[in-house]
This record gives structure tokens, C-alpha cells and sequence, in this order.
């Protein structure tokens, strides 16, 4: 232990959580610090006994482990049964013929040639004992020169592994089957030798599975096989085949590639987080095989991602994270200010407890360091790894630090301080820092543990770090083409001797495609027309709504907080917004109340609308809409604010910044008016509709049509809190006004509850048939955040489980033919065109529906919206159910056009607006849980934000199994005590209104 350069535990386990089995284990077997090593034979302390390797050498090793490759983007026929692999929809010659044409290259390396007759074996690799963290023996393995000699008459430099069970080769070995012992301990350099490790020798056993069928996924890719497991197999294999080269050359993280030794650019100071720029490589297939390919391409991008600071010491880098953590209290602190806030504090029950910062350090667990200090034997280069922070109870109020914490040594109880001092000479600065616990290497002084480089920063940035980082990654497309073209130079496809071996070519330029720009659609007003033409934007100067607010504005008042506007300039605003609302077309009919919360209720945001509602309620009537000021953006109160307005009164709320007030400008009034409107029925603006058929609404009363957008959000990773589901659907005959339901969906549940899917549907329906007075005859169903292994579920479970409920509703009608379309905007694919904007970006409708598209099913990429800054993402549209055989043109148009109808701006949107509209109802709802807003909020930035810190201090608990999730308290919420007059009505409307816009 001495050699290596660090002490024996102290007695007792590392302690700053609450007690596990684990602890208990390593706390009974503290004391082997103290006593003498066990001897090699006998029994601990008895001769004539010699340990067995506690496993048969004969056997394939271990408990079996999954085997799958995330990395792969397989097609959603590779996730059904032999039997479904016709449920989707296929392209065959429906494709867009009214856009005008256009070039536009991809950020995709077109695959022109793969030897597809060369023999690959696959061979699956077992180790026995098998060890804990695979990965790191079986590269040790792999590089060991027992093992190369193994495998050298089979070809060892072609041989690819894909580092856990797998291995690939264009060789057979004997009988089909290999089979030797690596002794890892052997062929170190002399002065790492050490004594003989237990358990650091492996048997390997090297076993042929199959020969890669490559023919199959030529066969698939031709469209003559339907997608198998051999098929499978070849997709896994040209994954790895890509990746062996860059792997072995570069630090690989999933899809992305970074160089080892690159300085990173600083984040704000640079002195916690930097960004590397890597580079992201996928194989995917492609609609290529006309154009020169085989079917197959590299998609490349740049990956702008956030690393640990490395090359600085633990105890620094603890300084410089608790201060961005939180710069009010620990920022500028000096080392001994900051050992005082990592000490033990008292709780409740007189123990000692962590304080906050030492909760906020846990944090640093899993970093991985070197130790470096003066006179130092053993290897500089070997890899620790934080397992925790030293704490427990008896080390007092002094905590775990190297001064405290003891053991005994040569007989005698010394300091983890002393000891360093008595063995190398090497004299702490911070004694009184917390150690390192580095699990079996002992304890560790954070001023001699060197963070290792290139390690990524796992948290949520911080606002600052956001807008620093949006900064350093977002870029012009002429920079980005020219970093992606620079980075993927550093893969080095030309010189790969993998690829080449097996006869793979790509392009060497980004591939161009034959693109389609639609026409962009005026957009009508009920009084003038908009026509921005390609430049994707217009404005409401002399235009008044579409649709004017349904419900007349007249009792409405301001609710200013925190004193943060004067009441003239409150008086000034809300006439201007009355005025401005009026001359778009708004129904407004009284003045609004300027209400300043009394001093009784002022600190209490729910009390303050609780009063501001009854004020407007006495003297007006129920209340519709409440103006609520606020000091700044992302106010603190916005969440309570919703929620007892949406779920305790069922009234309208639109929060306003004091600074916006104060200025009063009328852009910004018009912007909220948009918003106003929608929220009190009424529609901003229309598109004409595509159809060949004219109609005076969009749809023709001939097919009358809904139009669904789905959306599940998740807990932030860690959290153990309900998926929260968001349904829309349009309820107008124009298809500009978008009800929602949203309710809580199981955990970590992605397809909608059949419950859900009966209550949402059911819910929004009623009111779609209110409007309408018919049975719809089509349902446009778009789908958000599913996978290509989810396309079917969404089919199976949501789509059939609506129809089962039409069935039930109303049995005599014709089922409603359905289109269901999946929208993502998760991908890496970037337009790059030929003649775009002034920004360089694919001009709004550009439409890609080669290349890097499926080979043969429905689905395409458009473009509809201008990017601000940065290059702009497409969306990735897939269509997997067309029961109505829509034409390519209609559906393209019709997503295309829809996105210059969002309520709130004077923008076309980049997504439809259907699932736009999901989006922003599934993050409202996390003000809808049913629990006390004290208690915080478990979605969105502030839930993140408590998960975060609930990790730090170890409270996580466990994501419960059911699918069944405490319920959102309801919408509108419900009438207590005696219903006052109009009230019953206000809460009606509020459900069937855009109350999330």
C-alpha cells in the first residue's frame, strides 16, 4: 500500500448517506487495515490451504449481460414481428411534384462501395472470472501480447471488438472455437512490477456464432427481404466496422469522437467547464441506391460538449464548482473559509450532519483522478476514482479531514496527514479539507488527487453557463459545414485499414440532393394580409384578428407583485394594451382593475390572486383574466400563480414583466394581445387550405377532419416523479384552435394509458363535436418524442385504443380514416443549400425527401421556419399509418402552411402547430401536481434544478414499478362552497380555451 503512494483505510467505512448493506459490509471489514495481509496459503492466517479461482475455467463466464448496441439507428420495421413488417406505410412514388427545385447538400457522406462477398465471422467473447467493469480488462485483454500471439495466424489486425461481448473477424479459427489464459500481471515494465494480484489472470474463451450475412442487408436495403435478425446482425457489424479506427485514435463517447490532447474553449471563466468540439458519426441508411450509393451513409456533425476542467486538483476544482453553485455563498472564499462550510453540522437531533456544501461536493462522485505528490513511487498514470467524501459520525465536528481522520500504523494511531508526512515528506496545505474516499485505494487528500482531462460535466447548466454555451455552439452554416468538414478529417477515413479491407468507399464532399421549396402561404387576417414570402416574417401593423376573442373582455383586471411597476405607469400600460387589443379586432368592454396587494396578503403570491380574484369578482363579476406584473423574466412566482388560477379558480392569467411595463412598448402589446386573444377564443390568423377542394373553412365540410398532437415529458434524469401527457386537438372548422388535456402517465411511461387515451379523447371530442355537429371522417394524429421502436406502439396502444372508443361512442358511425405522423427534431441531419437566406439556412419550406431519408418508407424532412441565430434544424417527419392515402403534395403543404398559423407569433414555427401547442401544455402542467407549492415542483428547470440537489444529499428515492401515477389536480378546478354567478361557466370555458398559450 505504501508503494502506492496513499494510506490504508481509517478504521470504520466512508460515511455521507445514510447507511446501506454495502456500508455495513465494508464497515465489518474495516479492521483488515490494521491487521497483517492474509497469507497466500491457507486459510486467512491457516496454512495448507490454497484459494480456488471460484469458477469452472471450463465454462463461459459470468452471469450472461445484455448485449445491444445503442448506437444504432434501425428502421421501426426492425422493432416488429415477422408478421407486422408491413405496417408502415411505403413512399413508392408519392412524392412532392408542386415545390419548385432546388440543391441543397446534407451533412451525409454517401457509402459508394462495400464489398458485400467478404467473409465476416462473429464470435462471441467470454471471460472467466468475469469481472465487474468488462470494458476496461477486455481492452487490457485485447492489447496484451498473450493475446495478440493467441490470435496471429488468424489475422489479429483485422479482428474488431465491440468492447463488452462481441468480436468480428475475415478468419476462422480451428473448430470454431479458441480458447487460452491472459495473465495481465505479465509483460508490465520493471518498474511496475509488484507482487502477484488475485484474480488479474483471465481464461478467454473466443466462440464463432455465426457468419454476418451481409447479402441480407443488401437484400433489405434493395427492398427484396424483409428486415431479420441477419439483417440485424450486418447493421451491428458496419456500426463497429465505422468505429474500430476512430476508436482507437480518439476518445469515443457513444456517437461522438473527440481528440485526447485538444485544449477545450473555456465556459465563462474556464475554471470548472470547458467545451470540446467532437465529432458525431452515425451509419444510417439512406435513399441513396439510385444516386451511386449502396444504400448506406456517414452522417456527421459536430458535438459541442461540456468536460470537467481536468489538470487541477480536487481540492480547486471543489472551490470553483461550489462557487458557481451557488456564487452568493461560496464564491471568493479562501481555502480555510471553505474547509469551515465542509465541515459537519448539528441537526435536528444533535447528530452531525453534512453541511450544504458538503451535500453540493458529493456531486464530484465518479471523477476520476491521478495522485501526484513529492517523492512518489509508484506509476504516475494510474486512474482513481472518487467513490465519496469522508464522513461519519464519530470524527466529530472536525470531519473526515486528513488532520482527523486515523489509523494505526507500525503500531501506532496516526493521521492521514502524518502519514504522508512520515512516508514521503509530502506536507499537506489543507489538512482540514475533506479526504477523497477512492474506495480500495484507500483515502486520498484532494490536494493530491489530479482531476484526469476529459471528463464530461454531467449537470444542468447553470443560465450564465447556458447563454455561454449557446455562444460557443450556435454557428453560421458556412462555420458549421467548414467544422464538420475539419472534424470529420479527423477520423481519418481515407487511411483505415478496417475499412478498407473490406472495400469501403464514401464520398469525400457532403452529398447533394434534389430538394422541393414550397410555396409560403399568405396569411389572412380578418381585416389585411400578410405575404412574407421567404423572408418568414410579417407583423399585425393594420391587421385585426381572424377570429376576435369568443368571450367579451369585461372583467379583467392588473395584479402588480413585489411593488415592482408605479401605478402610473401601470395605468398607462393597461390602456395602451386595451387600445392596442381593440384595434386588432379585440371584444373589450370596461376597464380593467389596478389592484396593489394589501400588506396582509402581499407576501403570499397565492393569497395575493386569491384577493386580486375576489376584488374583481365583488365588483365586476367572476373573474376571466388577471394581469399579473411581475419584477423580471423566469419570476419565482410563476408557478404558484398558474396553479392556483388553472386548478383553484379556473380564471386566465397573463404574466407581464415590470421592465416591459415600464416601457410600454407596441410590439410588446401586440404580442400579448395574440396571446390574450387566443386565451379568450379567439384565432390570430388562418392559412388558405391546400386542398383541391374549396371550402370557406380549411377543412371542407365534405371530410370533416381533426387534427390531434400528442406529447409525453419525462422526470429529469434521476427523478422519480410521473411522465406528465399533453393531448391538443383543433375544435375549430379552420383548425386554429388547439383545446388540451393533460394528466400524469405512469413513470417513465412514453406510449399514453389506455386511461389517459379514453379521458383525453374523450375530454377534447366533446368539444371538437360541439363545434363541428358531425362525426369527423379523418383524424391527422401527430405523435412527438417516440423512437423508430416505439412507431409501433404508438399504432397499437393509442391509435387502436381511440378507435375502440369511437366504436363504444358511437357504434353505428364509419371509423374515421387516420393519418398518424411521428415529429422529431432529435437527429443530426443539417441543410446546407445551395441558395439560401441571408444567414446562409435552407429557406423556409425547403423539403428533403431523398437521401437521407429511409430507403423506402413515408418519410421526409422539411424545413419550415427561419432560424434566428445558428443553423437551422429541420424536422423529421415520418408518416406510419395513411389509411386516407393522402397525397404527398396535400399533407406537405398542409404541415408546411399550419406552421405560420401559431397563435403567438409572426413567425412560422420550426414543428406543427398541434404539437407546438403539447409541448407547452405538458410544461405547464408541472404547476398542475398535487402537492403544496412549497414543496416544489418536480418538472421542468426548477425540478431538475431539486433533483440536482436531492442526489447531492443522497435522498433520491426509487422510480416506483405501476403505471398508475398520483393524478394532476383537475383543470379549471372545481366550484367550493356556493356557486357564485357566472362562475360555473368561467370554468367551463376555461377548459375549452388555449389556457396554456
Amino acid at each position: 500500500m505504501a508503494d502506492r503512494g496513499r494510506p490504508p483505510h481509517a478504521a470504520g467505512p466512508p460515511s455521507g448517506r445514510a447507511p446501506s448493506q454495502a456500508s455495513a459490509v465494508r464497515s465489518a471489514e474495516a479492521s483488515r487495515v490494521a491487521s497483517p495481509a492474509r497469507s497466500a496459503a491457507g486459510q486467512p492466517g491457516q496454512p495448507g490451504w490454497t484459494q480456488g479461482p471460484g469458477f469452472d475455467p471450463a465454462r463461459m463466464g459470468g452471469p450472461t449481460k445484455r448485449a445491444g448496441n445503442t448506437r444504432m439507428e434501425l428502421p421501426p420495421d426492425a422493432y416488429v414481428s415477422d408478421t407486422q413488417k408491413s405496417l408502415f406505410p411505403l413512399r413508392g412514388n408519392n412524392l412532392n411534384t408542386e415545390g419548385s427545385p432546388a440543391v441543397v447538400e446534407i451533412n451525409q457522406y454517401r457509402m459508394t462501395k462495400f464489398d458485400f462477398s467478404k467473409k465476416i465471422y462473429q464470435y462471441d467473447v467470454a471471460l472467466s472470472p468475469d469481472p465487474d467493469k468488462k470494458a476496461i480488462i477486455l481492452k487490457k485483454i485485447w492489447e496484451h501480447p498473450t493475446f495478440k500471439n493467441a490470435l496471429q495466424k488468424y489475422n489479429y489486425q483485422m479482428w474488431i471488438c465491440d468492447g463488452n461481448k462481441l468480436a468480428w473477424s475475415p478468419a476462422l479459427v480451428d473448430r470454431g472455437e479458441l480458447r487460452f489464459t491472459v495473465n495481465l500481471d505479465e509483460g508490465r515494465p520493471q518498474a511496475q512490477q509488484k507482487p502477484p494480484r488475485q484474480g488479474n489472470t483471465f481464461h478467454v474463451t473466443l466462440r464463432k456464432t455465426t457468419e454476418v450475412q451481409m447479402s441480407a442487408l443488401k437484400g433489405y436495403l434493395e427492398q427484396r427481404v424483409q428486415f431479420n435478425n441477419a439483417v440485424n446482425e450486418a447493421l451491428n457489424f458496419v456500426d463497429h466496422l465505422i468505429r474500430q479506427w476512430p476508436s482507437q485514435n480518439l476518445l469515443a463517447i457513444k456517437r461522438n469522437f473527440y481528440k485526447r490532447q485538444q485544449k477545450g474553449r473555456p465556459l465563462i471563466d474556464g475554471t470548472l467547464v470547458e467545451v470540446h468540439k467532437g465529432t458525431y458519426a452515425s451509419v444510417r441508411l439512406s435513399h441513396n441506391l439510385n444516386r451511386g450509393g449502396v444504400g448506406l451513409a456517414l452522417n456527421a456533425d459536430i458535438a459541442n460538449t461540456c468536460f470537467w476542467v481536468g489538470n487541477q486538483t480536487v481540492d480547486r476544482l471543489s472551490c470553483n464548482y461550489l462557487a458557481a453553485t451557488d456564487p452568493k455563498k461560496w464564491r471568493n472564499l479562501g481555502p480555510n473559509d471553505l474547509a469551515n462550510q465542509l465541515k459537519p453540522v448539528r441537526g435536528k437531533t444533535g447528530a452531525w450532519e453534512s453541511s450544504d456544501a458538503f451535500k453540493q461536493l458529493r456531486k464530484l462522485r465518479k471523477l476520476k483522478f491521478t495522485v501526484r505528490h513529492p517523492n512518489r513511487t509508484a506509476a504516475a498514470d494510474k486512474v482513481y476514482t472518487i467513490q465519496d467524501f469522508v464522513f461519519r459520525q464519530d470524527y466529530g465536528a472536525e470531519g473526515g479531514s486528513a488532520r482527523n481522520v486515523k489509523f494505526e500504523h507500525e503500531g501506532q494511531q496516526i493521521s492521514v496527514a502524518q502519514y504522508f508526512e512520515k512516508k514521503y515528506k509530502a506536507f499537506l496545505r489543507f489538512g482540514n479539507f475533506p479526504l477523497i474516499d477512492a474506495g480500495k485505494a484507500g483515502y486520498i487528500p484532494m490536494e493530491f488527487a489530479m482531476v484526469e482531462p476529459m471528463q464530461r460535466y454531467p449537470f444542468k447548466l447553470t443560465p450564465d453557463q447556458t447563454a455561454a454555451m449557446i455562444k460557443i455552439a450556435v454557428t453560421r452554416p458556412k462555420d458549421r459545414r467548414a467544422d464538420i468538414q475539419s472534424h470529420v478529417n479527423d477520423l481519418q477515413i481515407p487511411n483505415d485499414p478496417y475499412l478498407r479491407h473490406y472495400g469501403v468507399q464514401f464520398d469525400s464532399q457532403f452529398t447533394k440532393v434534389d430538394a422541393k421549396v414550397l410555396a409560403p402561404p399568405a396569411v389572412n387576417f380578418g381585416t389585411g394580409t400578410a405575404d412574407p414570402k421567404f423572408s418568414g416574417r410579417w407583423d399585425l401593423r393594420g391587421k385585426k384578428f381572424w377570429k376576435q376573442n369568443f368571450a367579451p373582455l369585461t372583467n379583467w383586471g392588473f395584479l402588480v407583485l413585489d411593488n415592482c411597476v408605479q401605478l402610473n405607469q401601470l395605468k398607462a400600460f393597461s390602456q395602451t394594451f386595451k387600445t392596442t387589443f381593440i384595434g386588432h379586432g379585440g371584444k373589450c368592454t370596461s376597464d380593467p382593475m389596478l389592484l396593489t396587494p394589501p400588506g396582509n396578503v402581499r407576501g403570499d403570491v397565492a393569497e395575493s390572486l386569491h384577493w386580486a380574484h375576489q376584488q374583481i369578482t365583488t365588483t365586476k363579476g367572476y373573474t376571466q383574466l388577471i394581469f399579473v406584473v411581475v419584477q423580471h423574466k423566469n419570476s419565482p412566482h410563476y408557478m404558484r400563480l398558474k396553479k392556483s388560477a388553472d386548478c383553484r379558480f379556473g380564471i386566465l392569467t397573463q404574466v407581464v414583466n415590470g421592465r416591459a411595463v415600464s416601457e410600454n412598448n407596441g410590439q410588446y402589446h401586440s404580442n400579448v394581445c395574440m396571446k390574450v386573444n387566443a386565451k379568450l377564443g379567439g384565432a390570430t390568423s388562418r392559412t388558405v387550405a391546400p386542398w383541391k377542394i374549396k371550402s370557406p373553412t380549411y377543412f371542407p365540410d365534405s371530410r370533416p377532419t381533426m387534427i390531434i398532437g400528442v406529447d409525453v415529458s419525462h422526470a429529469a434524469p434521476g427523478g422519480v416523479t410521473p411522465s406528465v401527457a399533453a393531448m391538443t386537438m383543433s375544435v375549430d372548422k379552420d383548425a386554429n384552435r388547439y383545446a388540451a388535456v393533460v394528466e400524469t402517465n405512469g413513470y417513465r411511461t412514453e406510449m399514453l394509458t389506455a386511461s389517459n387515451v379514453n379521458f383525453m379523447f374523450g375530454q377534447l371530442s366533446e368539444q371538437w363535436k360541439a363545434n363541428h355537429g358531425v362525426f369527423p371522417k379523418h383524424i391527422i394524429y401527430f405523435r412527438d418524442g417516440v423512437s423508430e421502436g416505439q412507431f409501433a406502439h404508438v399504432i397499437e396502444q393509442e391509435i387502436n385504443e381511440i378507435k375502440r372508443f369511437l366504436n363504444r361512442a358511437a357504434p353505428t358511425q364509419p371509423m374515421p380514416q387516420f393519418t398518424v405522423i411521428v415529429a422529431t427534431k432529435r437527429h443530426h441531419i443539417r441543410f446546407f443549400p445551395q441558395k439560401g437566406d441571408r444567414n446562409g439556412n435552407a429557406l423556409p419550406g425547403t423539403l428533403v425527401e431523398k437521401e437521407v431519408t429511409h430507403p423506402f418508407m413515408w418519410d421526409f424532412y422539411l424545413c419550415s421556419h427561419v432560424a434566428i441565430q445558428g443553423t437551422a434544424r429541420p424536422v423529421h417527419y415520418t408518416v406510419i399509418m395513411d389509411e386516407a392515402k393522402m397525397p404527398a403534395n396535400e399533407l406537405q403543404k398542409m404541415i408546411y402552411h399550419q406552421s405560420y398559423s401559431y397563435a403567438r407569433s409572426t413567425t412560422p414555427v420550426s414543428l406543427h402547430p398541434a404539437v407546438y401547442y403539447a409541448h407547452l401544455a405538458g410544461d405547464r402542467a408541472r404547476a398542475h401536481e398535487n402537492q403544496y407549492s412549497s414543496d416544489g415542483f418536480n418538472q421542468g428547470g426548477k425540478g431538475h434544478e431539486m433533483i440536482r440537489d436531492q442526489e447531492a444529499k443522497g435522498h433520491l428515492g426509487i422510480m416506483p414499478m405501476a403505471t398508475d401515477a398520483p393524478k394532476l389536480l383537475p383543470l379549471g378546478g372545481k366550484v367550493q362552497g356556493q356557486v357564485m354567478a357566472g362562475e360555473e361557466r368561467q370554468r367551463a370555458f376555461f377548459r375549452s380555451t388555449m389556457w396554456y398559450i
